[in-house]
């Protein structure tokens, strides 16, 4: 991360309700080791881009601010296709049912 973008990040992160410079600090320095194990993953282990943040989010890793997992929904490890296939299995349950 270069220095302006870093910097742009810190007056945003200290924004945020309870923020402190100490925290800030880590959480900045949380957010470049996701980067560099990202980076890893993908070119050492040679694991797809959905992979890697998979394994970061199950690593604890905190993702940047504003980012939202495409795969998941945001703070939450939770699918986002179990509701639509659980109120498409109760539906044709209900369906049949009627019959």
């Amino acid at each position: 991360m270069d220095e302006n973008a870093k910097a742009e990040l810190r007056k945003r992160l200290l924004q945020y309700p309870g923020a402190t410079e100490e925290s800030v600090s880590r959480d900045l320095d949380a957010l470049e080791e996701r980067a560099a194990q990202k980076r890893s993953l993908i070119e050492d282990r040679r694991m797809s881009n959905a992979l890697a943040e998979a394994y970061l989010d199950r690593k604890g890793f905190p993702r940047p601010p504003g980012w939202h997992s495409v795969f998941f929904y945001p703070d939450s490890n939770r699918p986002r296709n179990t509701f639509m296939f659980l109120a498409a299995l109760f539906g044709l349950l209900a369906w049949w049912l009627a019959e």
